[in-house]
């Protein structure tokens, strides 16, 4: 080992220690020192000038105005009464008129058969003149009617009679005509009787029958009207 040669590398070492220590301390020197009070009363002040502006621009520009008049309060609502029905006075039915037993009833020109007795029947097939027929004053014509017997037994010569009932007097002769022959069950009998038509103006009727003694067996109505 060269030991001539160790002192000057030592010497080589504290100068680079120097050199590095005054560039340290140069820089340090160069550097400013920063004082962190200024900076934070900075930021306070700054704040609050912050929050006095907004609190100047949300401020009411005018005093609110009062109302003039105290509120008007709604009406209270009544409930209308509910009105109770009136009860309808009772209706009391009048008693029925009593019909008086000798009411006229109008006879009626549709031809029908009557009978007396469940035996004795008949139907008016054809009857002439037809109901309300113009007939001439002082005219001739014939009453006439086609009956049939519709019921279970012979209508004898000697025991059936026709006869003049009621109502205006058309024949010229007699009020009576009797059986020409008998007529037996389903049997038809035409009955003919010679009239005059009145001299006046009007509507006329007569009712002639198939008689049997005392009973009825058929009705032979007849109706004409003089112009």
């Amino acid at each position: 080992m060269n030991v001539k040669f160790i002192p000057w590398k030592i010497a080589a070492v504290v100068l680079i220690i120097a050199m590095l220590t005054g560039c340290q301390a140069a820089r340090q020197a160069l550097e400013p020192t920063v004082d962190a009070q200024p900076t934070y009363d900075m930021i306070k002040t700054q704040a609050v000038e912050t929050a006095v502006a907004q609190m100047t621009l949300l401020a009411p520009t005018a005093a609110p105005l009062l109302p003039t008049e105290a509120p008007t309060e709604p009406p209270l609502v009544t409930e209308t009464p509910t009105l109770v029905p009136t009860p309808l006075p009772s209706i009391t039915p009048l008693p029925p008129t009593a019909i008086p037993t000798n009411t006229f009833v109008p006879w009626t020109a549709t031809p029908f058969a009557t009978a007396t007795l469940s035996t004795y029947n008949c139907t008016i097939t054809e009857s002439s003149p037809e109901f309300g027929y113009d007939m001439r004053a002082g005219g001739d014509f014939d009453g006439r009617w086609v009956v049939k017997n519709t019921g279970a037994e012979t209508w004898e010569s000697d025991e059936v009679d026709i006869k003049y009932i009621s109502g205006t007097k058309f024949q010229t002769d007699v009020d009576a005509l009797d059986l020409s022959a008998d007529v037996a069950k389903n049997k038809s009998l035409t009955v003919i009787v010679d009239m005059l038509a009145p001299n006046s103006a009007g509507r006329y009727s007569a009712v002639w029958a198939i008689t049997r003694g005392s009973q009825t067996i058929c009705i032979l109505p007849l109706t004409i009207d003089v112009p």
